[in-house]
């Protein structure tokens, strides 16, 4: 007989064959409620207290859809905020001066793990802060190009995490965008000038506009004040479609973005299913949830013990493409039925 702590209660116990634990002793009905709601890991059991960090240079807060999506997996996993899971969330709110003291305060927690999202920014800053707490970043466009690993297969330090793909992305939301709009020549392209992976994003977007002889028009967007003049300008300048780059800061305006483009008659593709689902025209990107969940499997890995450096960078797997089709009609165009086959959702 050994015992078995269950919400931090201790009870005796026997070890099966299989390696698995099991109650022989039962005290009312109190203790059955305990085992059915704690959280059950095959093969191995969490640690009985963890601490995780997460820091963003983006507006949002822990309910968002992509830190809702790392949670949930978490708990998945076995870790429970209130029970074993600690979480600390700190947000610059786009404001990337604040992220240096933000690392700094959530290094002083000491926590086991550190996620990083939004821009790069935030794994830097978290990188600045400490050397030997591990972080996982998620939305990196191009990890080794801007320094934050050795390699994708050995990142080496110690850091690891998900890369998004939007520049790779970009070239290809133009070609929907010229499937949709086949006699387009001048797109209008909206980019967020403070994120440091923008050029890298642009430069793949120009490649694929020179091949399709397309003119671009960069409009820069800082924040969401100046979303209605930009989006207002580029009509006025006679462009005949509208690119959203995959920069995290252009996330949260897909709303506004959805609103302002339908008035204008502008269509457009964004990185984000939201801009369809809020009434825009379409979307093509990574599917958010899946980028956490295997940031959540990078911290699970991490936490039992595999070393951040040894861990290849991970790449999406799930690619969404989803169309508007009201929208479509009130913009009076129509949807190639190519498109629409292959769409994983259609709006109607």
């Amino acid at each position: 007989m050994s015992p078995v702590r269950v919400g931090g209660n201790r009870y005796p116990c026997l070890v099966s064959r299989a390696g698995t634990l099991t109650l022989v002793a039962i005290l009312g009905s109190a203790l059955a409620a305990e085992i059915l709601l704690a959280p059950v890991v095959l093969g191995a059991v969490p640690a009985p207290s963890v601490r995780v960090a997460i820091l963003t240079s983006l507006s949002i807060t822990l309910p968002s859809r992509g830190p809702a999506s790392f949670v949930a997996e978490l708990q998945r996993l076995g870790y429970v905020q209130k029970r074993n899971l600690t979480i600390d969330f700190r947000s610059a709110k786009e404001k990337p001066g604040r992220l240096p003291d933000l690392a700094r305060e959530l290094v002083g927690l000491k926590p086991d793990v550190i996620l990083t999202l939004g821009t790069v920014d935030s794994t830097v800053a978290a990188m600045n802060a400490t050397a030997t707490i591990p972080i996982v970043f998620v939305t990196a466009v191009d990890p080794v190009r801007t320094g934050l690993v050795a390699s994708l297969a050995r990142p080496g330090g110690n850091v690891t995490g998900v890369t998004s793909l939007n520049a790779d992305l970009g070239a290809k939301r133009l070609e929907l965008l010229t499937e949709i709009v086949p006699s387009v020549r001048r797109v209008a392209v909206l980019v967020n000038p403070v994120d440091p992976e923008t050029p890298s994003m642009v430069g793949t977007v120009k490649s694929a506009a020179r091949a399709r002889r397309v003119d671009l028009n960069l409009v820069e967007i800082r924040d969401s004040a100046g979303l209605g003049g930009a989006v207002n300008d580029v009509a006025k300048a006679g462009a005949r479609a509208l690119l959203v780059l995959g920069s995290p800061p252009l996330y949260r305006l897909s709303p506004s973005l959805a609103e302002l483009t339908t008035k204008h008659r502008l269509p457009a593709v964004s990185a984000w299913r939201e801009f369809p689902e809020a009434g825009g025209l379409a979307s093509y990107g990574t599917n958010l949830p899946e980028m956490f969940q295997r940031a959540a499997g990078l911290v699970d890995r991490i936490l039992r013990g595999a070393k951040s450096a040894e861990l290849p960078i991970e790449q999406p797997t799930k690619f969404e493409l989803v169309v508007n089709l009201k929208t479509a009609k009130t913009l009076g165009i129509t949807i190639p039925q190519s498109i629409l086959l292959r769409a994983d959702e259609v709006i109607r």
